[in-house]
């Protein structure tokens, strides 16, 4: 069941007043290795589950039917409801698709590219970015899912577990690259390959994500690193393997 959480203007003082989406834990994909029932080293670290997303929201988006409501008269919504709040927005508007959750699919293993399409073509005119973790190493229809994507206006981002996959992604040349880095992370650094490492504005500069906008730019050369987050985020204190 395709089902979302749909904010159309946050108060999150890390994305700002931008419209935001949640999707189901079980949009996340197998080989993530944030997630919390992975079998590698990281498993449990992503942010999402932790505080009020993993405790309350991300929860109750699991278990709870489309159309139903959940706290404070949230409303769980269908696909084409995240369609038309896509094209309800105005041309050149920012938006984040997945402060948790990721792209959608039938096996946690490759990208749903009918749906992913249907995404882009509500995005056009729009600013829509997100975040995925889905292999494009060795799945070679997700690197076509994706790169058509970002070369059709809506940009995802190819997240990295390290500094050497975030080189192992860029080389790829399909789409933006992010990092996790270590928690204490404050200076811009490089990957073991030279290319520039920028940590997120957000955290550097006292910007929020409608400020920036640097994660929806498709064609940077730089790629950005996330320090980690949430409960778990102490488990990263050095750089993570893959």
């Amino acid at each position: 069941m395709d089902k979302f959480l749909i904010t159309s203007r946050t108060a999150n003082p890390v994305t700002g007043p931008i419209m935001a989406t949640t999707s189901p834990r079980f949009t996340c994909p197998r080989v993530c290795a944030f997630r919390k029932h992975g079998g590698g080293p990281l498993a449990g670290v992503c942010y999402a589950e932790h505080g009020a997303i993993g405790g309350f929201l991300w929860t109750l988006l699991d278990r709870t039917a489309i159309g139903r409501r959940i706290m404070n008269n949230i409303r769980i919504f269908g696909f084409e409801d995240l369609l038309f709040a896509i094209r309800s927005l105005e041309p050149g508007s920012l938006w984040r698709h997945n402060v948790a959750g990721d792209l959608m699919s039938n096996d946690a293993v490759t990208i749903d590219r009918t749906a992913l399409r249907a995404i882009v073509e509500a995005n056009k005119g729009r600013r829509g970015f997100t975040f995925t973790h889905y292999d494009v190493v060795a799945n070679a229809a997700n690197r076509i899912a994706i790169k058509e994507a970002n070369e059709n206006g809506f940009t995802i981002n190819v997240s990295g577990n390290s500094l050497a996959h975030a080189d192992e992604l860029a080389n790829l040349q399909i789409a933006p690259v992010t990092v996790i880095l270590p928690a204490n992370s404050t200076q811009n650094t490089k990957t073991p390959k030279g290319r520039t490492v920028v940590i997120c504005p957000t955290n550097t500069h006292g910007v929020t994500c409608a400020d920036c906008g640097l994660c929806s730019r498709a064609k940077r050369s730089t790629i950005i690193g996330f320090p980690a987050s949430g409960g778990s985020k102490h488990r990263i204190h050095k750089e993570p393997q893959q």
